[in-house]
């Protein structure tokens, strides 16, 4: 049996978990919107088309012997997927009727992807039930068609038998009509006979049923639930509804529905990530990264940073002043620097704090590192100066690396924001302000204000950098600019054979915006270099006197020295060659 690709829709929120829900026999994911509409404020909602109706594919003639097994397959890759991008790794799965009889023999297949199962008056048949549809089917067949032929006046005479029913409901279950395959429809297959597998599940699960003479459960199903001998399984009777119980009392439904889908996603097992345990006792000194409010975030970045360090004594610092731009300079020994060499360091902040100043002591080390001149711009920051403030300024200090060190190899250091800043300047800066350019080192990279990676779910509480923060400053920065920090096309940008260094923590929201950003670097043909050391998490990569930053420093080192003695990119020869 093949798995055939299914339509689904997704939208929401993902902050409480992930909804996936199936709808009925002869119907579709449109007859499902009201729970999307209802569910997305906390929740992302997986609407999905089952095999043979909507938009997903049609039943393949081998599948007609067994199309409930057909079904269920094809429906769990939805799951799977579904699945592997939560937090938890587990959705909180719905369904109706049909639906509903695939909800629930997935949950029994797969019971450690289901956080909650609800069940709304599910197709898990009687023999009598089953035999009665069979018998049926051509019946059913012909009514699709008469639907299909006469669809308006199928819409007036259901808006006059299902009178609760909200407006939109009757446009979905028109929609679910005029799509269903006909060939499966003919099988009479609208379940599966059997009550057993509710005995058989081992997680939470509602079942939702009415008191209309078309339930397939009703109050004597719900009588019957406790023959199954499952604590996990409770049942709810919704007075003066039929089969169609959500549609019909959509108030007493969700009234049912929320706080047992709530009491699931509350249970849902956490990530426990490894955190490296010598840098866990940093947290308690690490103020809360308040981007929504930042005068308060600064004042504590200077209670806490601004101290001038004491430098190492081959290291001259120089403060500069360029057209109103703090540049800090910290030159190397001359005499033990082998060659001229450049590094333009750019601190980070979440693009609404830090300054310059603040990095002396690492930057110092940088220097010494690379035995280079680092130049660190203290660029504007947000929301006084929003985009493209910050990485204008950037650019200017790579043109007064340009004027002040010509032809000498530039190398662009950045960390968080200051990472993302790199990537905008290899973006915006035109090809003969990259001339120099022989790589890039990023830390942690901050450099998508989209938010909507697994990461930014995981690990949307920190450490140290929370989503919350992050949305806050990338409002600030990006503010009405309409940057969006767009794939990287292939072939496109100074990147053909840029060596690039990215350096990922496991434990951070940023952790998935940097896989991301590498995987289009890679296809683009930077040369890229990708690190990620056990137990890291935000803003500790570099916290002087840990082993995460002498694992650090090392690849530093090795890769900068590769960089600058070995031959320019590809593109920056071609940019050479343009000039």
């Amino acid at each position: 049996m093949r798995h055939s690709a299914l339509s689904y829709s997704v939208s929401g929120a993902p902050i409480e978990g992930t909804i996936v829900a199936f709808h009925g026999v002869t119907d579709c994911a449109a007859s499902l919107h009201s729970l999307a509409a209802h569910y997305g404020r906390d929740y992302r909602v997986v609407l999905c088309d089952l095999l043979g109706h909507g938009l997903s594919a049609r039943f393949a003639k081998d599948d007609l012997a067994d199309p409930f097994s057909a079904l269920v397959a094809s429906a769990t890759d939805v799951v799977v997927r579904a699945a592997a991008s939560t937090p938890a790794r587990q959705v909180l799965l719905m369904g109706h009727s049909l639906g509903g009889a695939v909800a629930a023999h997935i949950a029994a297949a797969h019971p450690a992807l289901i956080a909650g199962l609800v069940l709304e008056d599910p197709a898990l048949l009687t023999p009598e039930q089953a035999r009665t549809y069979r018998e049926a089917a051509e019946d059913l067949g012909k009514t699709q068609q008469r639907v299909r032929e006469y669809l308006p006046e199928a819409i007036a005479s259901l808006r006059e038998s299902y009178t609760t029913w909200t407006p939109s409901e009757y446009a979905g279950w028109a929609q679910g009509k005029t799509e269903v395959d006909l060939d499966f429809i003919a099988t009479g297959v609208v379940g599966r006979p059997g009550r057993e597998v509710l005995g058989q599940l081992h997680m939470p699960t509602l079942l939702v049923t009415g008191d209309g003479d078309d339930v397939l459960f009703g109050a004597a199903g719900i009588e019957a639930l406790t023959e199954h001998h499952n604590p996990h399984l409770r049942g709810v009777l919704i007075p003066q509804s039929t089969h169609t119980v959500r549609r019909d009392q959509d108030s007493a439904f969700y009234a049912a529905v929320d706080p047992f889908l709530a009491e699931c996603a509350k249970a849902q097992t956490r990530p426990q990530p490894y955190l490296d345990p010598q840098l866990t006792p940093l947290l308690a000194g690490v103020p809360e990264q308040t981007t929504w409010d930042t005068a308060a975030m600064r004042a504590e970045g200077e209670a806490l940073l601004g101290a001038e360090p004491e430098l190492p004594a081959n290291i001259r610092r120089e403060v500069v002043m360029e057209n109103g731009l703090e540049l800090r300079i910290f030159h190397p020994d001359s005499t033990t620097t082998p060659q001229p060499r450049v590094v333009l360091s750019l601190h980070g902040g979440g693009y609404v704090a830090g300054r310059a100043r603040y990095d002396d002591a690492r930057n110092a080390e940088i220097a010494q590192l690379a035995g280079a001149t680092v130049v660190v711009p203290d660029y504007r920051l947000a929301p006084e100066h929003p985009f493209p403030a910050a990485v204008e300024d950037c650019r200017a200090a790579l043109a007064y690396i340009t004027r002040v060190f010509p032809g000498v190899p530039v190398l662009i250091f950045g960390d968080s924001a200051g990472a993302g800043l790199a990537d905008q300047v290899l973006r915006f800066a035109q090809p003969e302000e990259l001339a120099g350019l022989c790589g890039v080192v990023a830390l942690e990279p901050c450099v998508s204000p989209r938010l909507d990676t697994l990461s930014y779910r995981t690990y949307r509480d920190g450490p140290v950098w929370t989503r919350e923060a992050a949305a806050a400053a990338w409002n600030a920065y990006v503010g009405d600019s309409g940057y969006r920090a767009e794939p990287i096309s292939a072939g496109s940008g100074p990147y053909s054979g840029l060596p690039m260094l990215l350096v990922v923590n496991p434990v951070d929201p940023l952790r998935d915006e940097g896989l991301d950003w590498a995987r289009d670097l890679m296809d683009a043909g930077a040369a890229v270099e990708l690190h990620m050391y056990p137990g890291t998490f935000h803003g500790m990569l570099s916290a002087p006197g840990t082993d995460a930053w002498v694992k650090v420093c090392a690849n530093i080192s090795n890769f900068m020295a590769a960089a600058f003695a070995g031959p320019l990119p590809t593109s920056t020869k071609e940019r050479q060659n343009n000039e």
